[in-house]
């Protein structure tokens, strides 16, 4: 309950700063304290998110950004990509079709924001990936 809260509108708030991280990253060690039954100081934290196969938060607020990328791009929410994006002119042999052209930013408040920050990280993601079709359950039409 408290990891789909603090996830709930992580795709556009990912904290930058340091401490701000660790704070947020806080919230699951404890809760693998909780999981696994293991509240001794002796206890190994690392070990039990390696137990569970948890994936840090940091990580999966990086992922999920990914995705609402893959959606925005995909027309599979409404939000309107010509608004914020602009593809990039050049594309290296190693990239992909999709690729954007980076925000040049003046402020850390922006520096960070959703747009800025989710291109580059989008940009170095494979072919395979970025142009994978979407899949859906209701969605008829679809042909693996």
């Amino acid at each position: 309950m408290v990891r789909s809260n603090i996830e709930f509108s992580s795709t556009m708030w990912n904290p930058h700063h340091k401490y701000h991280i660790d704070k947020v990253e806080m919230v699951q060690r404890r809760a693998a304290r909780f999981t696994t039954n293991r509240n001794q100081k002796t206890s190994s934290v690392s070990d039990m998110l390696t137990e569970l196969k948890w994936d840090t938060l940091e990580n999966r607020r990086t992922k999920q950004q990914m995705t609402m990328l893959y959606r925005i791009t995909n027309d599979l929410v409404a939000i309107s990509l010509k608004l914020y994006w602009k593809p990039a002119k050049l594309m290296p042999r190693s990239s992909h079709r999709l690729q954007y052209l980076q925000y040049s930013t003046s402020t850390d408040t922006f520096k960070y924001s959703f747009f800025p920050r989710t291109i580059p990280n989008w940009n170095t993601l494979p072919a395979s990936v970025v142009e994978a079709p979407f899949w859906h359950p209701l969605r008829a039409d679809y042909k693996p």
